[in-house]
């Protein structure tokens, strides 16, 4: 396995010449879903990182008791199956030396878990399962809210404002999809609804139109994609809409509606509900879209915006540790790095003791995103 990509651009080599000698860089590793159905999260979130270590390596380097030092990123393709991880993983540990890796999938991080706890790394995932992360867990973080809370905002918005209160579950067959269906089931009663079905698929599909036609025939008022892909999202529901399904649609888990818009249509999508990382309208990440949009040539996927804020929260707890090659105190530093305001201006805080058993994850703030003539508009704060 060869790694994708490594940091090494030409605006770094221009302040080569100011970093330390005998320092050795810095090494952040990550796992990452670079081809297939979630590649557009596995890019969006690479170019992420690599931006803001961009930003540090243009300034000089991360600031180690005065001396200064580079931050280099070597990325693998999981392909979204935990088999590759686990190569990918043992490649980053024993061959790489990186000390800290990025995860994305929850079957990815499932599948190394128990080999991070046993080695000196620190893993900083974006996992949505609830087994990736208990009162146990010692070396890995979550970067970013999880469902448990930011849905209930978007199921109590989307009940003040959609009509109906049957909802029916269409989402991946996967590790993701069936903790989602756990948690999702118990949100939606929560807030008035009934859950009148659940249907998984193989993220590897296609053709929808037999399951839609199931779905359709139980009369839903809504259906919610969960964690699906975006790019999946929109086929899924081009092919409702073109079966003459009119109700309601949302996505809670995965993010990317202009993903979305692209593959159903605008007028497929009207009224989606979705989640959001980003606000389109703040003037930040729309800078940050344009440097990604400069060098990949399209608009990226939202998942930008926490893998930027994650990484700038993980070199600065390197700062503050003295020792970034030493996980165990980087990991410490991290509640010395926090709060933090991220990208758009919110609070980043560090906790999540009150749902996942332990202060172990990045407190975001996302927002309540509705697609209106084809473009995704936050309508509200989702905490």
């Amino acid at each position: 396995m060869k790694p994708l990509f490594t940091i090494a651009t030409a605006a770094f080599c221009l302040v080569a010449a100011s970093l330390s000698a005998s320092a050795e860089a810095v090494k952040i590793g990550v796992i990452g879903i670079m081809s297939g159905a979630g590649a557009t999260w596995g890019v969006a979130g690479v170019q992420g990182m690599q931006i803001a270590i961009d930003e540090v390596n243009k300034a000089g380097g991360l600031d180690i008791n005065g001396t200064r030092q580079e931050v280099q990123l070597i990325v693998y393709d999981d392909q979204y199956k935990a088999a590759e991880a686990v190569a990918a993983y043992n490649r980053l540990v024993n061959e790489d030396k990186a000390k800290f890796i990025f995860t994305m999938s929850s079957a990815s991080t499932l599948a190394i878990r128990d080999q991070v706890e046993a080695d000196d790394v620190l893993v900083l995932t974006s996992a949505y399962t609830s087994k990736a992360i208990d009162s146990e867990t010692k070396h890995i973080i979550r970067l970013y809210s999880t469902p448990q809370d930011y849905v209930p905002a978007i199921i109590g918005w989307m009940k003040a404002h959609l009509p109906g209160d049957k909802v029916v579950l269409v989402y991946p067959n996967d590790e993701t999809g069936w903790d989602f269906a756990n948690f999702s089931s118990k949100a939606f009663e929560t807030s008035g609804y009934k859950i009148i079905g659940k249907e998984l698929y193989d993220r590897a599909q296609k053709d929808f139109q037999p399951l839609m036609t199931r779905v359709i025939a139980q009369n839903p008022d809504v259906i919610d994609f969960g964690p699906t892909s975006p790019s999946t999202a929109g086929l899924i529901l081009r092919q409702a809409r073109e079966l003459g399904y009119k109700g309601g649609v949302s996505a809670l888990g995965g993010s990317g509606p202009r993903e979305v818009v692209a593959a159903a249509g605008a007028a497929a999508a009207e009224g989606m509900v979705n989640m959001l990382y980003a606000d389109h309208d703040n003037e930040s990440y729309q800078a940050l879209a344009k440097t990604f949009r400069d060098k990949i040539g399209q608009d990226p996927n939202e998942l930008i915006v926490p893998y930027y804020d994650a990484t700038r929260v993980l070199m600065r707890a390197m700062e503050l540790s003295g020792e970034p090659e030493n996980p165990e105190k980087v990991r410490a530093a991290l509640s010395q790095a926090l709060p933090m305001k991220s990208l758009q201006g919110e609070d980043i805080a560090f906790g999540g003791k009150a749902t996942i058993g332990t202060d172990a994850q990045f407190m975001t703030v996302n927002y309540i995103g509705n697609i209106r003539n084809g473009e995704p508009v936050a309508v509200g704060l989702a905490k």
